[in-house]
């Protein structure tokens, strides 16, 4: 294990007192890990754990997270063990049995990240996982970074093993007398890795027996040129916000090598990045050339980007949740992404901010709050009346805000857009005598 610690010293991968999860399935390369890691604890300066997840995809794997606890039990390690039901989340969400397995996985490990259980997740990725990631990404139509292959280390998660060959593990193992169970599901060739590690790897071996070494030092040249190229980019004016990205369109007069990183950086942000290939990258560049204001497409993990006036917008929708209609009344409402009071009053201000100031006599009485309805109409100042859609195609008001603004309407007459502007049929004037005080404050981001 000379590479492993190598490993985790260059790359300065724990800090003293770090709690490591060692994720381990019972396999060799993790049971190997787990050993390594506990027995060097004292050395590295941190504290050993391992996580265990029972996937339920065979009928007994159960078994295998006995082995786990067993081996920790009677080495004084501490085993949280977890079980999800990996073929009901493929099947609810329509992905493949390998990929709602990784999801269920690693929700669990950033589970343990927040609750301060663990400081690192160790995992047990060596030279020929490297290997067979590199070429299952060049199959998928990867880019440089595909091509780069794993991390090292990538935020809270290390793979300590990753310069360490399967050779040198099964030695560790051998050495050390440690068992490990067997995972029926690596004969399956239906799984795309299996496919790779079983059929395509040994027939390639035939041919050029040091492709494994090839691969990686492929995927290094990758690394350091991906990395180049993107010292050369400001991402500075991108704007992130939680389920969403904004990259103006002035981005995209660069070449495509800048426009597919400014995209993947987009990805990456909305944690997103997991089957996007290069054929998608260049569907989003044909919409930012050809595409009109409002044109939309769908990208994998229900990702959506659409042009939304000088800007390009990568998105997750939200869940749409129905907006009840409520009674325009003083005092306070509150609404999804606003707090807004309301007061009847002679003395005001048109200058406040955050505020919009009404004719109380002319506002008829059954305004209530809404949202947008087909037919909307809205005069604004000075310029007559006009569709409210026109409106907001004037104000460029994005079309995902469209929906979670309140308005004040009485049937299809709109008197309020809030937090942008009333109608002019509802203004002040010299002979004012009562208004409505509107002080809105947005409690959430559109």
């Amino acid at each position: 294990m000379e590479r492993a610690k190598k490993t985790i010293v260059e790359n300065k991968m724990f800090k003293k007192g770090d709690t490591v999860a060692v994720a381990c399935s019972g396999g060799i390369d993790s049971m190997c890990l787990l050993h390594f890691l506990h027995a060097n604890k004292k050395e590295l300066g941190i504290n050993v754990v391992a996580v265990n997840i029972d996937h339920q995809i065979r009928e007994n794997s159960s078994n295998d997270s006995d082995f786990v606890a067993n081996f920790c039990k009677e080495n004084g390690i501490t085993c949280y063990k977890f079980k999800v039901d990996a073929l009901a989340l493929a099947k609810e969400k329509k992905l493949g049995t390998e990929e709602a397995a990784r999801i269920a996985r690693y929700k669990i490990f950033d589970s343990l990240i927040k609750k301060n259980l663990a400081d690192k997740i160790a995992i047990a990725h060596h030279q020929s996982d490297q290997a067979e990631t590199i070429l299952l990404n060049i199959f998928r139509g990867t880019g440089l970074k595909g091509a780069s292959g794993m991390e090292t280390m990538q935020g809270n998660y290390v793979r300590p093993l990753l310069n360490t060959s399967k050779v040198e593990i099964e030695n560790y193992a051998k050495d050390n007398n440690l068992e490990h169970v067997e995972d029926q599901t690596n004969k399956d060739d239906t799984y795309s890795r299996n496919f790779i590690r079983n059929q395509v790897l040994p027939l390639i071996k035939t041919k050029w027996k040091n492709i494994e070494k090839n691969l990686i030092n492929f995927a290094n040249v990758c690394k350091q040129d991906d990395e180049y190229i993107l010292s050369t980019i400001s991402f500075d004016d991108i704007l992130i916000e939680k389920n969403s990205v904004r990259i103006p369109l002035y981005k995209f007069v660069a070449n495509d090598a800048v426009q597919n990183r400014l995209l993947r950086y987009a990805f990456a942000k909305l944690g997103l990045s997991k089957d996007i290939e290069k054929r998608h990258l260049k569907i989003i560049r044909d919409l930012v050339a050809t595409g009109e204001n409002g044109s939309k497409i769908n990208l994998p993990n229900n990702l959506k980007a659409s042009l939304d006036y000088d800007e390009l917008m990568l998105y997750v929708p939200k869940q749409k949740k129905e907006f009840v209609p409520k009674d325009f009344k003083t005092g306070k409402t509150v609404f999804e992404n606003f707090v807004v009071n309301i007061k009847k009053t002679n003395k005001f201000d048109l200058q406040a901010e955050n505020t919009h100031i009404i004719d109380a006599n002319k506002l008829p009485s059954d305004v209530k709050w809404r949202v947008r309805q087909t037919g909307d109409v809205f005069a604004k100042f000075g310029s007559g009346e006009k569709k409210l859609k026109d409106y907001f195609i004037d104000k460029k008001i994005p079309n995902l805000q469209r929906d979670q603004i309140p308005l004040l309407a009485s049937g299809n007459e709109i008197y309020c857009v809030l937090c942008y502007e009333i109608s002019d049929k509802v203004k002040t004037t010299k002979d004012t005598k009562k208004v409505y005080v509107i002080d809105y404050k947005k409690t959430n981001k559109f």
